[in-house]
């Protein structure tokens, strides 16, 4: 199975599962959760223009997992100001933090670890361009299909990759990831990888024990001229 990360850009938005391409929860302030029934390809069309407008403005807010070319996953991700939606909720984002939005992958694909490498790759995005942390608006309602159900990031997954409640607004409380608390996790790492090598390489470059006969010969275990012989009690 290989699997690659790409930019979610306008030249593969189309990629994306027919419900998520006509969902604009997040581009739209008004809209409903979910594709409206007769109004996919109004809503679109309205993903695009967002997609694009971001996309000349800020950055490419998205990132795309395929496996084995099928696209089966992505994240949105972008400023918080960005996202009409976001003004409705109680908590605004912090200045300093990029809002992810939306992570959806295929439930055919889900357990093998493609939403932890969407995740960090939008944290190594939010890194790149300056940011000081990645915040989420959760869940706590129960999901039917998992991640993305209700255009919302289930409180518990997020939990789970190291975030913590910023703002409690009951149902939808505000998260955050602080990305100096991964390098320093990081950092910690490196420091043990260090020390392992160390230690390796001085039992390396350590003495080699003298032979048996010769270090009983040395104490007075065994007379001269006898070599092979156990000291006693060995």
């Amino acid at each position: 199975m290989t699997r690659r990360i790409h930019d979610l850009t306008l030249d593969n938005l189309d990629h994306l599962p027919v419900t998520c391409r006509s969902c604009v929860f997040w581009e739209v302030a008004g809209a409903p959760q979910g594709p409206r029934a007769g109004e996919e390809e109004a809503a679109a069309g309205r993903k695009e223009a967002w997609w694009q407008a971001t996309q000349l403005e800020w950055g490419t807010p998205g990132k795309i997992v395929y496996v084995d070319g099928e696209p089966v996953g992505y994240a949105s991700f972008a400023p918080g100001e960005h996202y009409p939606r976001a003004r409705r909720f109680p908590a605004t984002v912090s200045d300093d933090a990029l809002l992810l939005a939306a992570l959806w992958v295929h439930p055919a694909h889900r357990h093998a670890g493609l939403a932890k490498a969407l995740l960090q790759s939008v944290l190594r995005e939010t890194a790149r361009r300056g940011g000081r942390a990645l915040e989420a608006y959760a869940t706590r309602v129960p999901a039917f299909d998992g991640l993305l159900s209700t255009c919302l990031l289930p409180e518990d997954f997020l939990l789970a990759s190291g975030f913590e409640v910023l703002h409690d607004s009951g149902d939808h409380p505000l998260m955050r990831l602080d990305l100096r608390k991964t390098a320093r996790w990081q950092e910690s790492v490196g420091h043990a990888l260090e020390g392992v090598i160390s230690a390796l390489s001085r039992r390396e470059r350590a003495p080699v024990p003298a032979r048996p006969a010769l270090e009983a010969r040395r104490w007075g275990w065994l007379p001269k001229g006898v070599v092979g012989r156990k000291p006693p009690g060995v």
